[in-house]
């Protein structure tokens, strides 16, 4: 069984952690992936199994607490932080899975991590007993530690050129998970941002997944026995594609961090006086942080309602969902502008690789790249504002 763990001790970990997390950064950039002494300390700190259920040993924590944690690790390295959000988040799929295939999973390797991706989406032919699954898929992070993997197929009936459509005129979908020996990993990830990710593409050939590793990607989707709390509750992007605002958080902070920290040696050129004696970067700090600062108040904010409703067996509105998909994308945004005038203000010497700054530009960039945060989201909330559906039934699910 899982144990009960506080906010205050997992963010002490993440503290503890922080020595060896910078020390391999590097690192992980050369092999782009996480350095395997940053993946076994997350796996002894338990961190990637904060969301699996205490009934399967993990930690079970609320939704706040997980984006702290990344928002923390994220701080330290913008790419392990990225990685506790998809690799940690994946856990939540378990939920809707069979309790064979989540004991599996999750029970008796208490030091499994689940990778996943989305698009484009697999092929997956109904069989007997299970789905015959193919395809290529992108932006697997964390995939090179992982023991399985999940992936987003289309239902395809058997000969059939085009997906099998709902009711609503969308291709039906399913979620299949595979062990690792079913998943090949492409040498595809050659990148500025977010380089220590691992985010290659991965193929699945010719596989039979059975049921009980497969559920139907429909909001009224199933949960396993294990997963009767109300965190298996709280809405599925919380964990799947918002909490990568928390990323940006982090990563915006360290920015912050470094400028400040450098303001105070620093003589730019042409100047008498140390970076900090100057009004005009004195400005920058201050609309740096006021960015990151408000982002994060309405983040959390927006977390700690739905948490709430959610504990209470009450359905977040279509209100809350449209500020909450507009919350990490505003923060996601805000935190980038906030690591441009911090990386602005550090001159020419931020663009040497020696400086922290450099790499926190190149991070930002690889979070606002992703379409859970791309501009197209403010336009997602905006008709939900309007009272329209959204574009992405993500969002309602």
């Amino acid at each position: 069984m899982g144990h009960d763990v506080t906010r205050e001790e997992l963010l002490a970990a993440v503290d503890r952690l922080a020595p060896l997390i910078r020390e391999q950064a590097d690192r992980g950039e050369r092999e782009r992936h996480l350095a395997d002494p940053i993946v076994e300390a997350l796996r002894d700190a338990e961190l990637y199994r904060m969301l699996v259920p205490r009934e399967l040993g993990g930690l079970q924590v609320d939704p706040l607490t997980f984006y702290q944690v990344v928002e923390a690790l994220a701080r330290i390295d913008g790419s392990t932080g990225w990685c506790m959000f998809i690799n940690g988040g994946n856990a939540f799929s378990a939920a809707f899975l069979g309790d064979e295939a989540a004991e599996s999973i999750y029970g008796k390797d208490t030091r499994s991590i689940m990778s996943g991706t989305v698009f484009p989406p697999g092929r997956a032919v109904p069989k007997r007993g299970g789905y015959q699954v193919s395809g290529r898929w992108t932006y697997a992070s964390g995939c090179w530690h992982a023991a399985w993997h999940m992936a987003f197929c289309n239902i395809y009936d058997d000969g059939a050129r085009d997906p099998r459509l709902g009711p609503s005129g969308a291709p039906e979908t399913v979620v299949v998970h595979v062990p690792r020996a079913a998943m090949k990993i492409l040498d595809t990830w050659d990148v500025s941002g977010l380089a220590a990710t691992g985010s290659h593409d991965v193929t699945i050939e010719d596989t039979f997944v059975p049921d009980p590793f497969v559920w139907k990607f429909v909001p009224e989707a199933p949960r396993g026995s294990r997963f009767g709390a109300p965190l298996y509750r709280f809405p599925f992007a919380g964990f799947f594609s918002w909490p990568m605002a928390g990323v940006a958080l982090g990563i915006a902070q360290a920015a912050i961090d470094e400028i400040t920290e450098t303001s105070r040696r620093k003589t730019p050129r042409l100047s008498t006086v140390t970076l900090r004696d100057k009004p005009l970067f004195q400005a920058q700090l201050a609309q740096a942080v006021a960015l990151v600062r408000s982002a994060r108040s309405w983040l959390h904010e927006i977390v700690s309602t739905v948490w709430q409703k959610t504990v209470r067996e009450m359905p977040a509105s279509f209100d809350e969902r449209a500020a909450f998909n507009l919350a990490a994308a505003n923060a996601t945004r805000s935190a980038a502008a906030a690591v441009e005038l911090a990386y602005l203000a550090g001159g020419g010497s931020a663009n040497y690789r020696r400086s922290p700054l450099q790499r926190h530009l190149r991070d930002i960039h690889g979070v606002t790249q992703h379409i859970g945060t791309a501009p197209g989201q403010f336009e997602t909330s905006g008709r939900m504002l309007l009272g329209l559906p959204p574009d992405s039934p993500l969002v309602l699910f």
